[in-house]
């Protein structure tokens, strides 16, 4: 007898139900799809339990007839392609017809429509893959989709979800994207019965943006316009303030369609080169429109994979749009050349680009020239603001008196003992072995470097850091003191930074951020980390929330590790900061007592030593 089986109907559609409907969000976005592609000038979404549960789309486009209702849930059953030229054009966002099939095939389905020349519409209910219920009804002209109980008849993909709140998160911004892509049409979304956010449907980009994420956000974005060829792109860019620390706020469409694309993002990162901080990431709503047949989207199920006939020219299109966008609305400064530039896709990697821009991150800004000062120069006139560096040190208590005396720096630990009652004598004792030399502070080179001088050696310290380092063995093992804001900052933030936020609030909280829910996607933020600026907030609670995102349960401790290297690095004195000699003896002594810690988070030297040897034989008087 033959080993091979032919799979019955009800296993090989729960099969293939797999490639389209991966989680809640999959069914929104192929329900949402259908509803642009019938003409809807007004689409709902409702979820509840992250769309396990519960989930409804209705739209006002033009219906399913009565006689294709029940043909709409067979597998690729679809009225937007009829045969294999049309795929080489298609210009609709679904065309597979697998989307029903499958939804109803992992869920209990219902469906009621109505076309414009209908008096009465239809209503049917599939359970399983399988036709339950089909009867006229009364409703008006649209199409409404509920399901329910998703993956009540395949457990196994059940236990694959995540928390109803993450799920909620990828509902949030499928629906985002989607109100993005098409502003001509009014997006609702609700989400367990409260209003997240509704667009005007008034086809300006901009008011959508400020519907679903703020003033803030369309604020701070420019018109991008640009025709190259056959191609054209068109939409929104952040300015160079508005940047975020991954590619999460990049949107990015092709001919109305929600794509990934290297091309496209390597684009963006090239037009932003020089305009950004490395490690920063552009925010952008881009919609590039180009032939039909010059795209292929039938590359993947879930249909956001495209390859483009021409990649340097798509890539060209991009970069020239957004740097003339940029430079139209940028102050005084240097006008792009954009004829004379040759745009070409890059061979190296992403990872390669990225490595050099890190360099430049690095690179110390020389002083001012008009400040003629020698080489190594005594800076304890120069607005000592030792407050921030003291209380951030690692082994100090955070309110401690506003600069040290030299003595006070010097004392070896041992003959300072006024905790000679606590019960902890072990680890104390351990760090006077850390052979610290007697030094001197020559001064500070570049207002970055800290000159020391040994009775043998050289030694120049990071002041940056030094005091990162410093920073992050304090918060890793103590966390953060507070200071209470005189005025709150509100802060909108993307869905999956917002459930980073709920899910870490107690980190946050240790890490010195009190916060509130504030409404849809908003957090008012009440405390922030002493050591932090003011100006900083703002952007570092973002960005905290973004490191915290994604990834596995095994991830979380290495998410939070990167947070506090984040936090750390706010909180450190800046290159191009003048300390006085206080500052600098103590900063000095404390980076030298770090027993077996030569860098600082990021993996940056924290000091370089040369011997006396070594200058001699450089200055020639040894042979």
């Amino acid at each position: 007898m033959g080993k091979i089986n032919i799979l019955g109907k009800a296993v090989a559609e729960k099969i293939a139900a797999g490639e389209v409907v991966e989680r809640p969000s999959s069914i929104v976005k192929e329900l949402v799809e259908n509803s642009f592609d019938a003409g809807a000038v007004s689409v709902t979404v409702e979820i509840e339990k992250g769309g396990t549960s519960y989930i409804r789309v209705t739209d006002n486009g033009s219906g399913i007839m009565k006689e294709d209702v029940e043909k709409a849930f067979l597998r690729h059953a679809t009225s937007k392609i009829k045969d294999a030229d049309d795929l080489a054009r298609i210009g609709t966002l679904g065309f597979r017809g697998e989307a029903l099939c499958s939804i109803g095939a992992v869920s209990r389905t219902t469906l009621i429509t109505k076309t414009a020349a209908e008096d009465v519409g239809t209503y049917i209910e599939v359970e399983g893959g399988e036709t339950v219920d089909v009867r006229d009804a009364g409703c008006p002209t649209g199409t409404t989709v509920t399901v329910k109980n998703l993956f009540y008849n395949t457990p196994a993909r059940m236990k694959f979800l995540k928390k109803d709140n993450t799920e909620s998160s990828f509902v949030t911004d499928i629906c985002q994207r989607a109100a993005l892509s098409h502003p001509e049409v009014s997006f609702r979304y609700i989400r367990d019965g409260k209003d997240v956010f509704l667009t005007p449907g008034d086809s300006v980009l901009k008011n959508t943006v400020r519907a679903v994420f703020g003033k803030d956000v369309s604020n701070a974005m420019v018109d991008v316009d640009r025709i190259e060829g056959k191609i054209r792109v068109s939409g929104l860019s952040g300015e160079n303030r508005l940047s975020r620390p991954n590619r999460n706020m990049q949107f990015f469409f092709v001919n109305g369609r929600l794509v990934k694309s290297n091309v496209l993002s390597l684009a963006l990162s090239e037009s932003y080169k020089n305009e950004l901080m490395g490690g920063r990431f552009a925010v952008c709503v881009l919609n590039v429109e180009m032939p039909k047949e010059s795209v292929d989207v039938n590359v993947h199920p879930a249909k956001t994979e495209v390859k483009f006939e021409n990649d340097d020219e798509v890539y060209r299109a991009v970069c020239l749009a957004v740097k003339s966008a940029l430079v139209k609305n940028a102050g005084p400064r240097e006008a792009f050349p954009t004829a004379a530039k040759a745009f070409k896709m890059p061979i190296e990697t992403k990872k390669a680009e990225q490595k050099k821009i890190d360099v430049k991150m690095f690179t110390p800004i020389a002083p001012k020239k008009e400040e003629k000062k020698p080489l190594f120069t005594k800076v304890e006139t120069e607005k000592p603001k030792a407050e921030k560096l003291i209380k951030s040190a690692a082994e100090l208590p955070i309110k401690e008196t506003a600069s040290l005396a030299a003595s006070e720096v010097y004392e070896p630990p041992e003959e300072v003992e006024p905790k000679a009652e606590e019960p902890k004598p072990e680890p104390k004792e351990e760090k006077p072995e850390v052979k610290i030399p007697d030094f001197e502070v020559v001064g500070q080179l570049f207002a970055t470097y800290i000159i020391l001088e040994t009775e043998n050696e050289m030694i120049m310290i990071d002041q940056h850091a030094a005091h990162e380092r410093l920073n992050y063995e304090r918060i890793k093992n103590d966390g953060c003191m507070k200071q209470v804001l005189l005025m709150p900052i509100t802060l909108n933030l993307s869905p999956r930074e917002r459930v980073a936020w709920e899910d870490n609030r107690e980190f946050f909280e240790k890490m010195g951020f009190e916060a509130d829910d504030f409404g849809q996607n908003s957090v008012i933020v009440r405390t922030l980390p002493s050591d932090v600026d003011f100006e900083d907030g703002e952007a570092l609670f973002i960005e905290t929330a973004s490191e915290l995102i994604g990834g596995g349960k095994g991830e979380a401790t290495e998410r939070r590790e990167r947070a506090i290297y984040t936090i750390a690095c706010k909180a450190a004195i800046k290159a191009n900061y003048a300390l006085s000699k206080e500052e600098m003896k103590s900063l000095a002594f404390k980076a030298l007592s770090m027993e077996g810690i030569s860098t600082c988070p990021h993996g940056r030297p924290i000091s370089i030593k040369m011997s006396k040897y070594q200058i001699e034989k450089m200055f020639k008087r040894i042979v």
